[in-house]
């Protein structure tokens, strides 16, 4: 058996830190540590291992090849220690912070859901950061999120536990005059020549959308693009493009004067869900909150839209 190398928690905490911050006196700040203090024990964990771990200079410039992997181990050694700690307080009452990255067309199954765990752990404070799906998958694989909300049929993201919360629908929202005065649900094709205001082509959300654009064998005339809801709509208030939303989407953002039109089903509805890790037993956090989004499935049914 290899002997263990004088390293600890706060070790490697310092690390993480450092990887977080990318700086070296911001990662000293949040580890309550002076810089000198943090220098010291990188240099103690690269002479305990017998590599290099940072690139130095002045400045941080990033890890070595070592450094990286041993960074790796880090983040999951780090994520453990949580997990130990969630587990020994379980049987008291569960507290702590629970990391979620969302998708921007989930926000609102996040706020529901947010609420619907604060009503039974009042102490778990949850943090939703807007991402694409594939920054969930990458903070869930460097144990930077608990938890995710994204897509789960489109393009799928391997080695997650996923628990299927809603179907994702659309909807046409813009001026009046450009939606014109049909109220049955418009075919993707009839947008053909209709300006839109779109999400940016790295959301998953717009490659579904270029996905029924193609179906429909119409190129799309795109006139604005944003990675926010809330910037397409506010576009769409101009008057001359319609923005697509997802309705639940539609209902939260939408703005006095504008009109919406529903669009028709795609053939396969994407499917929002919840992800986590596959590991066993969950963190105990992770375990509640997907217990509540369990209940909250049960009680209503899988949604028709982005709504629990």
């Amino acid at each position: 058996m290899n002997p263990i190398p004088p390293i600890d928690l706060a070790d490697l905490r310092v690390l993480v830190a450092l990887a977080d911050f990318r700086h070296f006196a911001k990662a000293a700040d949040a580890c309550n540590l002076s810089q000198p203090a943090l220098s010291a024990r990188i240099r103690k964990m690269e002479h305990a291992l017998g590599t290099p771990l940072v690139e130095r200079s002045r400045r941080f410039e990033g890890f070595t090849t070592a450094g990286e992997r041993v960074l790796a181990r880090a983040r999951q050694l780090m994520n453990d220690v949580d997990g130990l700690v969630q587990d020994a307080k379980s049987g008291e009452r569960l507290g702590g912070l629970l990391r979620i990255g969302v998708i921007p067309t989930a926000t609102p199954l996040a706020g529901v859901l947010a609420s619907s765990i604060s009503a039974i752990h009042p102490n778990i404070r949850l943090r939703a950061s807007s991402l694409s799906s594939r920054a969930i998958d990458q903070g869930l694989k460097e144990f930077a999120l608990d938890a995710g909300i994204t897509y789960l049929n489109n393009e799928p993201i391997p080695d997650v536990k996923a628990l299927p919360l809603a179907r994702e629908r659309y909807c046409l929202v813009g001026a009046p005059a450009l939606l014109g005065e049909d109220t049955t649900p418009a075919e993707w094709s009839d947008l053909a020549n209709v300006p839109l205001a779109l999400m940016t082509p790295d959301m998953q959300n717009r490659r579904i959308l270029n996905r029924a654009f193609s179906d429909a064998g119409i190129e799309p005339n795109v006139d604005f693009e944003a990675n926010s809801f809330l910037a397409i709509v506010s576009r769409a208030s101009a008057g001359d493009v319609a923005a697509i939303l997802p309705r639940a989407m539609a209902d939260m953002v939408c703005i006095g004067g504008l009109a919406r039109r529903d669009l028709a089903d795609l053939a396969v509805q994407p499917v929002i869900g919840l992800i986590a890790a596959r590991r066993e037993p969950l963190l105990p956090l992770v375990s509640a909150l997907w217990s509540r989004a369990a209940a909250n499935v049960a009680e209503s049914g899988l949604a028709s839209d982005n709504a629990t």
